[in-house]
């Protein structure tokens, strides 16, 4: 039985189109069985890659060897997401110069093996190769923002750098794509203009528009030949009877050359338009153009001589010959709507190209906008993406994305609050969206709002348990409420459901911290600097564990390495005083602190060990204004008690001294009491009262 491939084709790309996978794999295992060649091998492994039978499509592909660009890149695809990463390197060779439309998606993916494989550097150059064939791209942007690459989103968001904006928006030179103007995004600042639902050619997009730019309406019908790539969805659409235009072959020579040009772009058009209508001096024989006279020979002596009579037409030719004008042609209604049509179809394709072109542009605009201040935000320099982040269009800072984003900037600046307030206008609006509640989890952890987190811990386990951050966000709720084991429980399962994630591993080591397991909680953090080498967390998380072990010199120069990636941190800098103060370098410590209270006045950590180094230092005026200042942030707080009690004690203010180290108990009593008591009676302390922060 023979099977037609192209109409077998544009069934299954239609099933695909439609999500009927089923059907769609069906059919092209028929086409396989009845051609068993590159372009039904293609077919299939893509019905199969996208029914989520990844091993199969494999198989299919690696046993086919394809040759193609597409069928490789598919090969690569399916290779990667079955961890085959160095099948996948090999199927992307020369994905810069082999791949042609697609080559942008290939170095994609070649950056992603690269980052699996620490390869970073070779990453970030086909990540920006990427965006340079392909500006609107925004994950290779933001992969290279992470990676810590060089990147100017003025120079990178622009189209005067694109060689071919058609490819770059999905287009097929070869292909032909209807356009609706009504339909273009109004935020992109295009121009205002009558909607036409209009047909041309995509070649015109990326270049000016030129008389092969605009297709006849026969050649629109049969754009989908044989000879189309087979590899687009488009490709098994029947060709439709083809009947070429023709253009006046009865105009005279010169005329005609003016009829031919009408294709020019738009700026000739109309002009050549009117040529074609003018009055024609010279009457090209036809059979279409008839005149009112004959031919006459002209007397220059007598110019008011009258003409002989000319000779009567033969009786074959008389049908054919009626008087003609001069000064006035007729043109059959046929010609002039041909001409009109082809007109329309010039101006309506300018006018389609230009408002895509400009919408382009438009999008560019605000790519270039965005594309600032997540780089700020992926530098860590938060206060500056807040306020380019709050100079966006409306639409697009109340959209959950750019909320998320600010969120997420005041996280990094450990405003918790804030952050928390914008988290919750992002769950709002989408009640489903999970990107970033990880960190939202953190902020509750923080505010120590347990009934927010377990609510939200709930909701996430219930919906999917197969989502890691579902389980970060399970993490966090059992670790506010002290319950470590089953904190780290979560937390691994977290890591085992996305092992290349760094804040799972940075979570799960700090509940090791908790836990007094610091040779796990270092394997942990190292895992997380291993995946990406700028994650602050896990550096910070590596200085605390040699805090802990006393061993300072190596916590101040971690403590300094998640510093020099996020230089805004208050926190790092309080922490990097602690440590400085343990070294022996109090006036180091007191610049750094400073410095730490000036970034965030309102952090409670920083003004506490700043207030604690003061002390250290017999600044006792100074510590005590800085404790009471405390006392209104942190009300509750029994340790900021325990130290105005220190210093009244130190000042000779008994009662005071006592009055606060009662709060103190009360607050806390299992905490503060024996340290109550070595306040009063230093030698019953291992260590003076004097050097305890």
């Amino acid at each position: 039985m023979l099977v037609l491939q192209e109409p077998v084709q544009a069934a299954i790309w239609h099933c695909l189109n439609q999500y009927a996978f089923s059907d769609a794999v069906f059919l092209a295992e028929r086409l396989y069985a009845e051609l068993a060649n590159e372009d039904s091998v293609f077919l299939l492994g893509t019905c199969y890659y996208r029914a989520g039978r990844v091993n199969e499509a494999y198989w299919l592909l690696s046993n086919a060897a394809p040759t193609r660009p597409n069928a490789r890149f598919l090969l690569a695809r399916c290779a990667v997401d079955l961890e085959k990463l160095g099948d996948a390197e090999t199927a992307l060779s020369g994905a810069d110069t082999e791949f042609g439309d697609i080559s942008p998606f290939a170095l994609q993916l070649l950056a992603h093996i690269y980052c699996c494989t620490e390869r970073r550097s070779k990453a970030a150059e086909s990540q920006l190769k990427a965006l340079k064939i392909n500006p609107f791209l925004w994950d290779s942007f933001s992969q290279l923002c992470h990676l810590g690459g060089k990147v100017d989103p003025d120079e990178i968001f622009q189209l005067s750098n694109v060689k071919n904006l058609s490819a770059c928006l999905g287009y097929n030179n070869n292909v032909t794509s209807t356009l609706n103007v009504e339909n273009l995004p109004p935020s992109f600042n295009s121009p205002k203009m009558t909607p036409v639902n209009t047909t041309l050619s995509t070649a015109a997009m990326g270049e000016a528009i030129t008389p092969d730019s605009v297709v006849p309406t026969s050649r629109l019908r049969s754009a989908f030949a044989p000879t189309t790539s087979p590899f687009s969805p488009s490709f098994g659409i029947l060709p439709l009877e083809q009947t070429p235009m023709q253009y006046a072959p009865t105009l005279t020579d010169a005329n005609e050359r003016k009829a031919n040009n009408f294709m020019q772009p738009v700026r000739n058009a109309v002009g050549q338009l009117k040529e074609v209508f003018s009055p024609i001096q010279q009457v090209r024989r036809s059979t279409r153009f008839s005149s009112n006279s004959y031919s006459v020979k002209e007397n220059n002596k007598s110019p008011h001589r009258k003409s002989a009579a000319p000779k009567s037409p033969s009786r074959k030719n008389k049908s054919r010959i009626t008087k003609v004008n001069p000064n006035k042609i007729s043109i059959e209604p046929t010609e002039i709507n041909r001409i009109k049509e082809s007109t329309d179809r010039v101006v309506t394709a300018t006018s389609t190209c230009n408002v895509v072109r400009q919408s382009s542009e438009g999008l560019m605009t605000l790519l270039r906008a965005i594309g600032e201040a997540y780089l700020q935000l992926a530098q860590l320099k938060c206060r500056k993406a807040l306020v380019l982040l709050d100079e966006l269009p409306p639409q697009h800072h109340n959209s959950p994305w750019v909320q998320s984003l600010i969120a997420v900037a005041h996280h990094e600046l450990a405003e918790y609050e804030s952050a928390a307030k914008h988290f919750a206008i992002v769950r709002a609006a989408q009640p489903l969206r999970t990107e970033y509640l990880d960190i939202y989890s953190t902020c509750l952890w923080h505010l120590q709002r347990e009934v927010e987190l377990s609510a939200l811990a709930r909701e996430l386990v219930n919906r999917d348990r197969r989502c890691a951050t579902a389980w970060l966000v399970a993490g966090n709720c059992f670790s506010l409420h002290k319950e470590h084991d089953t904190a780290v429980r979560f937390f691994r399962r977290a890591v085992q459901l996305q092992p290349d994630r760094p804040y799972s591993h940075t979570l799960l080591g700090h509940e090791y911290v908790a836990t007094e397991e610091t040779d796990k909680a270092l394997a942990c953090f190292r895992s997380a600097v291993r995946l990406d080498p700028r994650h602050y967390n896990a550096w910070f998380g590596i200085a605390t564990v040699y805090s802990k072990q006393e061993r300072f010199r190596l916590a101040e120069v971690h403590y300094r390495r998640a510093l020099a990636i996020h230089p805004e941190s208050g926190v790092l800098l309080c922490h990097l005083g602690v440590v400085l103060v343990a070294l022996g370098q109090p006036k180091r410590a007191l610049d750094t602190l400073d410095r730490a209270v000036a970034m965030d006045p309102t952090n409670p950590l920083c003004c506490f060990h700043r207030a604690s180094v003061l002390f250290s230092a017999n600044q006792l005026d100074k510590a005590l204004e800085e404790l009471e200042k405390l006392k209104d942030l942190v009300p509750k707080e029994s340790l900021v008690y325990y130290l105005l009690g220190k210093v009244h004690n130190k000042l000779g203010n008994s009662h005071l001294a006592l009055m606060h180290f009662s709060w103190a108990t009360d607050l806390d009593p299992k905490g503060t009491s024996g340290h109550i008591k070595e306040a009063f009676d230093p030698a019953r302390a291992e260590n003076p009262p004097d050097t305890v922060l």
